[in-house]
């Protein structure tokens, strides 16, 4: 009788599915199962929720989902979500054993069989079913800042070969710093003010790390110590850190005007204040930062007059308040993860050998901004249990805002000492804007989970199968060769090779920022005695200075014909619905390099036109054909503004081509005696930190809070410790 209503079930039943001796076919009526207790997890419920859009993505249909067990009216496939504590007494999962293990296969869930997404811990979980999301559904872990969006299907077949069971993480804590935040402020702007960045697109950000296996976050770049953004993060279990400016948390880009400011003379008010600011956050999962620089990201010895003047000295101040910082964290949580944040001078003077780091603290070394580590290249100086500071995009006036700038190639080469020598405690990402160089986050994220893969094969070989494999998904497997030959003749930009063909000052791997910057700096310079008629070869440090604008436009006229050739011919055979991120991830940063590289060399023409004789009217005639190269970039940028893309380029203060835009036509109007407006924009008239510094001008807490009346903030003023 069994056997014959399960043949009844089989025949009559609208859930109709198809299980094979190697694999399950499900469709969108396959039921979940999941435990009540791993839906209490908040963290688990999130991302059990973002299935859930996924499943209705996918099949269009909402999941049937079985509480706490199978059902014995179902005798069908399952699919399982949750943790190997919860589930145990419905399925043997065989999750590995340590921190965020999990697994994706196909398992006997109790009487029915099944596909088992199970983790080892909460983390391990959410690893789990987001796997399950990609590897079954479809669904591109980076879709928030690819627009990627599923194939429609009617049934998805899962088979043994599907499987997936995850190994030891290459690097332990695995985060993204999401610094100089223009592009999420700009368009995601916390409508109450506690935060830079809204919530809501903060979810989005930290569902995205948590996708890619990424486990730790920077939410932003001046948070205080009682942001809500941290209870996002711990409601996510996503592992707290701050930028090397905010030791414990604390934001010392907004030090209390007439406060003492010195840990020579006034140590007392710097560890009161360490000290209240990890109070706030002693309750969250969080990587502990140490270290001691300046008010506003500056070396400390700018902001304290009773700084010693010798690199010893200095460096004696900063281990003593690392110490003490260590002390503090230890007071509370003996077992915290401590890292030395190694950014400039601190790293400068660790290399030198005159800085001591506190025992048990791991050191993070950085990059320069560029992607090249600043340790000293051989792996000498890397200890177990060390770490790293790496940057995709940097605010920095020559590097990449808006575009993709790192190889992957250069992120094995560097990073590959790292792990051999075991200095794989921590890795923060310097993500920035995110959107602009999506497919290099994904990559270094995928290094950072398992970098085996990129380190079984020299470099560019990996770098290539990378790109291929991340195309295919993006575009299509038909178009992967070709797209990825694209990026890699992209890559080979003059200024953005390793080495630049006549270096001069920048040397090499600068970004589009460059361009700009060194356009600005002509017009800052020179257009004043230009427009009087002045000789300008008089001007202290002329000859340099253009020979240094020069420099990146070497090689830049015949190298870029052929590339935008490349790059329109390929627009046409990218399927319609990818067409618009084909413009945002290849032609739009394409044009941005030639035209920039066009604008910068007619003002380089017309500074040497008005040598000859000095006619101002010569210069701004050639900055009337600049100011039209800018104009096509201008016009490229808005064609990538779509959906919620679509006031993107207007945020972007880092690398501002709207004050460029606005220095040339003020240029040229001065020049011609006609009206101007202003070479700045906005009502902070174009400040780079933006909103970040609106936030911060209307703070009301109590320092180190943004919260004054309620709220931790006040509770751990006034009572010195956190509430229970």
């Amino acid at each position: 009788m069994k056997w014959i209503h399960f043949l009844m079930c089989v025949l009559v039943t609208t859930n109709l599915t198809a299980k094979s001796m190697d694999g399950l076919t499900i469709n969108g009526d396959t039921p979940w199962v999941v435990t009540a207790a791993d839906f209490e997890n908040p963290a688990i419920q999130e991302a059990i929720r973002d299935a859930e859009r996924d499943w209705y993505k996918v099949f269009g249909y909402p999941p049937v989902i079985f509480k706490n067990n199978t059902r014995s009216s179902w005798t069908g496939p399952v699919i399982i979500f949750g943790s190997v504590e919860n589930t145990s007494s419905l399925v043997d999962a065989q999750v590995p054993a340590g921190a965020e293990q999990h697994v994706l296969r196909l398992a006997q869930v109790k009487n029915n069989p099944g596909i088992a997404a199970i983790g080892g811990d909460t983390r391990g979980t959410i690893f789990a079913i987001y796997t399950f999301c990609e590897e079954v559904l479809g669904i591109d872990p980076m879709y928030v800042f690819t627009d990627s969006i599923p194939e429609k299907r009617t049934e998805v077949s899962f088979t043994s070969a599907d499987e997936y069971i995850s190994k030891k993480p290459t690097f332990e804590n695995r985060g993204w710093f999401i610094n100089d935040e223009e592009l999420h402020d700009g368009m995601h702007r916390d409508p109450l003010g506690g935060n830079v960045i809204s919530m809501e697109w903060m979810d989005k950000i930290i569902e995205t790390l948590l996708r890619t296996k990424g486990n730790m976050l920077i939410p932003e770049s001046s948070s205080y110590s009682d942001a809500t953004v941290y209870d996002l993060c711990k409601r996510r279990d996503v592992i707290i850190t701050f930028h090397h400016i905010s030791p414990l948390g604390l934001n010392m880009m907004d030090w209390p005007k007439g406060l003492p400011f010195s840990y020579v003379t006034h140590k007392d008010i710097l560890e009161d204040a360490w000290r209240k600011s990890a109070q706030a956050l002693a309750d969250k999962k969080v990587a502990w930062i140490v270290g001691f620089r300046g008010e506003s990201d500056g070396a400390f010895w700018h902001s304290d007059p009773a700084a010693p003047k010798d690199d010893q000295g200095r460096a004696d101040v900063i281990a003593a308040a690392m110490q003490k910082q260590t002390e503090i964290v230890r007071e509370f949580d003996p077992d915290a993860t401590i890292v030395a944040a190694l950014w400039n001078e601190l790293g400068r003077f660790y290399n030198d050998g005159i800085l001591q780091i506190p025992d048990g603290v791991c050191k993070m070394f950085a990059d320069d901004g560029r992607g090249y580590m600043r340790d000293k290249g051989d792996g000498s100086d890397l200890s177990p249990g060390d770490g790293l500071y790496y940057h995709v995009m940097m605010m920095m006036n020559t590097q990449n805002r808006t575009t993709e700038a790192v190889p992957p190639a250069r992120i094995y080469n560097e990073l590959r000492r790292y792990v051999e020598r075991g200095a794989t405690k921590y890795a923060i990402i310097n993500v920035s804007g995110i959107r602009p160089a999506a497919m290099s986050v994904q990559a270094i994220n995928d290094f950072l989970w398992d970098a085996e893969p990129y380190l079984s094969q020299p470099a560019d070989k990996a770098m290539h199968a990378y790109l291929q494999q991340w195309y295919a998904k993006q575009f299509s497997p038909e178009l992967a060769a070709d797209l990825a030959a694209l990026r890699l003749h992209y890559y080979d930009i003059p200024y953005l090779r390793e080495n630049m063909p006549d270096p001069t000052r920048w040397r090499g791997a600068r970004g589009e920022h460059l361009l700009q910057y060194l356009t600005q700096e002509v017009l800052k310079k020179y257009s004043s005695a230009i427009e009087n008629g002045e000789d300008i070869r008089n001007v202290s440090g002329f000859a340099n200075q253009m020979k240094q604008t020069k420099g990146p436009l070497t090689e830049t006229a015949e190298f870029f014909p052929a590339l935008w050739r490349e790059t329109k011919a390929l627009e046409s055979r990218i399927p319609v619905d990818r067409r618009n991120f084909y413009q945002a991830h290849f032609t739009y940063q394409v044009a941005v390099h030639m035209y920039g590289s066009r604008m910068l060399d007619q003002v380089v023409q017309g500074v040497d036109a008005y040598l000859v004789d000095q006619n101002p009217q010569v210069f701004a005639n050639h900055l009337k054909l600049a100011l039209a190269e800018l104009e096509k970039i201008l016009s490229e940028a808005h064609k990538a503004e779509y959906g919620i893309w679509d006031t993107m380029f207007m945020h972007v203060r880092l690398m501002d081509m709207w004050r460029t835009r606005l220095m040339l036509k003020e240029t040229i109007a001065r020049i011609e005696g006609r009206p101007y407006t202003s070479k700045y924009r906005g009502i902070m008239n174009g400040s780079f930190w933006g909103s970040a510094q609106d936030y911060m001008n209307n703070a009301e807490g109590v320092y180190p809070y943004f919260y004054k009346h309620t709220g931790r903030g006040l509770d751990v003023l006034e009572n010195g410790s956190y509430p229970e």
